[in-house]
């Protein structure tokens, strides 16, 4: 019988809940094959079996938090005896403290829950294939039901979900997507039925008033607690001030066009902060009680939306890779965060940070330095905007760059100086 173990994910893990089994009891399981899903304080992590065999015993239910290396499940042949369970707690149970107090599990509560079909609106879980494919056909992924793991929409529930809809032409598609009306439930008028924006527009005005939703309690997650705790210490502790530019980003528009594969303007914003912080090392710094360490390498974080929260995955060494390396990465990075499958050692150790909301149609915000990080940079969307040249009038790509810093480490010239140099490497290119 092999004793499956909530495995060490990183030095600075020490505890982990599970979010959900990916096996149920008396299933076959390969060595190898993803047997859970766990959630750290930072990320959900998808853990493997350390053997083959049947799925005989889970120990530990859902949403239970137990140290690292704890006995979680044994794994055996289908008709192998279990042994004693009393040795893992109480006839099997998890004992855990949360809020101050033990709480006792019994062996029933720790039966995974069938893998049915939901909403992705209460799983908060779209596969990434799946999301491009409902924003291509702009659909709204939180009203399909998912067929995978935990509810998890797939790209096959989105196909579906489209064609039950029936024909409709792509302005009507847009406007329910923004409007966050399900248009398989929208009447056509056009020819053979086909879904009009006008009938859109219709199905909005005649919809029937909904009753305010009832207030709820929604419990704490180990990801909210440690955002929560880290941003109001960083706020705190850290005196903030904030310098803002606009960049012109017609040259990098241009060059990004010569370029055989597409980074995205944040990968750009991002090789070019790597260039300035290698010119002003003081602002890629840390602050000490004794002393300002000036970091050497520029290991450069940038966050990630998720559905339980935010996390930032980080690019090692970024003063040493070139535009398309970090591209490359940030890549990697990402759709490793969004499918739960970062390591610890992936969003730990940045030294500056990047947040974009450009996507989200921001064009200016300021954003809590990511500690330990002596300043956090905040991108906007690159607008055309009417500018003028040399007494002229002209319509340029801009975006508006925001600096936030701790002023026990960078006085507001230091961050001037170096805003002025991103803007000129961004505005000329130089990358």
């Amino acid at each position: 019988m092999h004793e499956v173990k909530l495995p060490q994910l990183g030095q600075s893990v020490e505890e982990a809940s599970i979010v959900r089994w990916l096996k149920s009891e008396g299933d076959s399981v390969a060595k190898g094959e993803p047997l859970l899903a766990v959630q750290t304080d930072k990320a959900e992590i998808e853990c493997e079996s350390p053997a083959s065999g049947t799925l005989r015993k889970i120990l530990v239910a859902t949403d239970i938090i137990v140290p690292v290396m704890t006995v979680i499940a044994l794994v055996g042949g289908p008709d192998e005896a279990l042994p004693d369970l009393a040795k893992f707690g109480t006839g099997g149970s998890s004992v855990t403290k949360q809020d101050g107090a033990p709480k006792e599990h019994t062996p029933e509560a720790a039966t995974p829950l069938p893998h049915s079909p939901m909403s992705a609106a209460s799983a908060g879980a779209v596969s990434p294939r799946a999301r491009r494919r409902a924003d291509a056909l702009h659909l709204d992924p939180g009203v399909i039901a998912g067929s995978g793991v935990g509810g998890r929409v797939m790209e096959a529930d989105v196909l579906s979900h489209a064609e039950s809809a029936g024909p409709a032409s792509p302005t009507a598609k847009r406007t329910a997507q923004q409007s966050g009306i399900d248009i398989s439930t929208v009447a056509g008028s056009g020819p053979r039925g086909k879904i009009m924006k006008k009938d859109v527009a219709a199905s909005k005005i005649a919809a029937v008033p909904v009753p305010a939703r009832e207030s709820r309690r929604v419990a704490l997650t180990p990801m909210r607690k440690i955002i929560a705790k880290r941003m109001a210490d960083s706020k705190f502790t850290a005196p903030h001030y904030y310098v803002t530019i606009e960049v012109d980003m017609a040259n990098a528009v241009q060059l990004r066009k010569t370029l055989a594969w597409k980074p995205s303007y944040n990968d750009i914003v991002m090789r070019a902060t790597a260039v300035a912080l290698q010119q002003f090392p003081g602002v890629n710094a840390r602050w000490h009680d004794d002393a300002i360490e000036e970091v050497g390498a520029v290991n450069l974080g940038f966050a990630v939306a998720l559905p339980t929260g935010l996390i930032v995955p980080v690019v090692r060494d970024a003063q040493a890779k070139s535009l398309q390396e970090i591209s490359v990465d940030c890549k990697a990075l990402t759709e490793r965060a969004r499918t739960g499958k970062l390591l610890p050692d992936d969003y730990a150790g940045n030294t500056f940070t990047i947040s974009n909301l450009g996507g989200f149609g921001v064009d200016h915000f300021t954003a809590i330095i990511n500690q330990p990080d002596s300043a956090i940079l905040a991108v906007g969307q690159m607008k055309d905007r009417v500018v003028v040249i040399e007494g002229g009038m002209h319509i340029r790509p801009i975006m508006k760059l925001t600096l936030s810093s701790d002023h026990r480490v960078i006085d507001g010239a230091l961050a001037a100086q170096f805003m002025g140099h991103l803007k000129e490497l961004l505005e000329q290119a130089q990358l």
